[in-house]
């Protein structure tokens, strides 16, 4: 935050300025150990920046962080500072958050502060996974290896949700032309056209009439659509607020035939990556458990990851109980049992994630095989029933004026 102050020296007399801080105690602090003597100081107003009214448009994407952890871990290992590193990285992003948020974790660092203490202060950048490994780091004295750590599992996590963007992007995008073309076919180029045949008492063909049957049919019941669209929407809202009604669309989700099983296993990839890079860290079981689970975002999962979570802290073992659920795959649940007794669960678990990674790849293709075909087929038969509305009645009207 920005603060105004009015300070007081013998040698400058009165000083007015501006000062960066994250509190006001912070702000008061440091004009102090400048010299002065303050007399007034208030928070400064200002009008909300673009950062604030648009912020998905300036996040810190994973993209960026993959780049500074290399290049920070590249630095730290080539003997660099702390500081030195994050100044120089500092000036090097492009990212205007990233940029404020490095200035801000330098500034801290330079208090006596610990670098993992100064990410913490920011979670919707630096997630408690990231924190931790770096705070692993600099106990055991490998902060490069723990930062290089962290941005091969961000680049794999990366790459994995932009292979499914751009595995749904082309399907999205045909079959919501292929529905606007539709739509301005009926509502625009259509009814003029049939206005005319009807006029010349043209007979009009059968998928004319058929279009024309659905155009009247949306625009005289088009209350009653909306209100479905509005009931639907509401019920999907309300599904999503309770609990128990949540859970079970989670458990639906992951029974589908094939959504489901790719859902499942993206969140089984994540969930062993995550917990393999802390373990490797040097993080215990018990600690890395719920920071690999806070990633999990199917509630079937979270559920069983908890139980086998609570199951270890008790002293019975994690993999047992989490085999127990019907959603974990029992070939995953068998390995971490044998990890398990073996003490190699770190390594187990990177091998699990990286079988289950090429799996997410694997499946992906599966569903582009399925997907563009699919809507190359639809698009084709939008394009056909609008050809032969349109096309059909003109022919027949220059047959009958033949």
């Amino acid at each position: 935050m920005i603060y105004n102050y009015t300070a007081y020296t013998m040698e400058d007399g009165l000083i007015k300025g501006t000062i960066e801080a994250d509190t006001e105690g912070e702000a008061k602090g440091e004009i102090f150990r400048q010299g002065y003597k303050l007399l007034k100081m208030s928070q400064a107003r200002s009008l909300p920046g673009l950062e604030e009214l648009f912020p998905s448009l300036y996040k810190v994407k994973t993209g960026d962080l993959v780049r500074f952890s290399r290049q920070f871990a590249t630095m730290v290992r080539g003997g660099a500072s702390l500081q030195r590193g994050l100044e120089l990285l500092e000036r090097e992003t492009g990212n205007r958050v990233l940029k404020r948020v490095l200035a801000d974790v330098r500034r801290n660092v330079d208090r006596g502060g610990s670098l993992s203490a100064a990410f913490a202060e920011y979670p919707k950048v630096f997630n408690s996974r990231f924190t931790s490994v770096v705070e692993v780091g600099e106990h055991t004295g490998s902060l490069a290896e723990s930062m290089e750590q962290l941005a091969d599992a961000l680049a794999k996590e990366h790459e994995a949700m932009q292979r499914f963007k751009r595995t749904m992007m082309m399907p999205a995008f045909t079959m919501g032309a292929s529905v606007a073309m539709l739509v301005l076919m009926m509502t625009v180029m259509l009814p003029p056209l049939l206005e005319a045949f009807e006029s010349r008492g043209t007979d009009v063909p059968l998928v004319t009439r058929i279009a024309t049957a659905i155009i009247g049919g949306i625009q005289d019941n088009m209350l009653y659509i909306g209100g479905i669209i509005l009931i639907l929407g509401i019920g999907f809202a309300l599904v999503r607020h309770f609990p128990k009604s949540r859970y079970g669309l989670h458990v639906f989700l992951t029974r589908l035939p094939i959504l489901g099983s790719l859902i499942v296993t993206r969140e089984m990839a994540q969930f062993s990556r995550t917990n393999a890079m802390l373990l490797k860290a040097g993080v215990p079981l018990a600690r890395s458990l719920p920071l690999g689970i806070s990633g999990c975002r199917n509630l079937a999962l979270l559920r069983a990851f908890t139980a086998g979570e609570e199951s270890l802290i008790a002293g019975h073992g994690f993999a047992a109980t989490v085999g127990s659920y019907s959603v974990i795959p029992k070939v995953w649940a068998e390995l971490i049992v044998v990890g398990e007794e073996n003490n190699v669960m770190g390594t187990t678990l990177d091998d699990l994630a990286t079988s289950y990674e090429k799996e997410v790849e694997n499946r992906l293709d599966s569903l582009i095989s399925i997907l563009e075909p699919l809507s190359t087929f639809v698009v084709g038969g939008v394009v056909l029933f609008i050809a032969l509305s349109m096309f059909l009645p003109i022919y027949s009207g220059m047959e009958d004026l033949g």
